[in-house]
């Protein structure tokens, strides 16, 4: 039976702070375009970067960022800002 490995899910938890913080400038947090920009990411981490616990894990963060932030940017969740795109442009 496959499946997610325990210690890539935690790892990917541990990571996902570190990434997010690393691309608020570039590109906002919480908003449709970061959420994008972050989805799109890790898909191409997964696609590009092999295949390893630390690939997967730096992929799976990534996605479950962005999807947070298409999410908050999409339906105005969690932000008093009604701009999807949350200053990113």
């Amino acid at each position: 039976m496959g499946g997610v490995p325990l210690e890539t899910m935690l790892l990917a938890g541990v990571v996902k702070p570190f990434t997010e913080q690393a691309l608020v400038p570039v590109v906002g947090d919480g908003n449709f375009v970061s959420g994008a920009v972050k989805t799109i990411g890790g898909a191409a981490v997964s696609q590009f970067a092999g295949r390893g616990i630390a690939q997967d894990s730096v992929a799976i963060a990534l996605v479950v960022d962005g999807v947070e932030d298409l999410m908050r940017g999409l339906f105005g969740m969690g932000g008093s800002n009604a701009d999807p795109f949350g200053g990113a442009l």
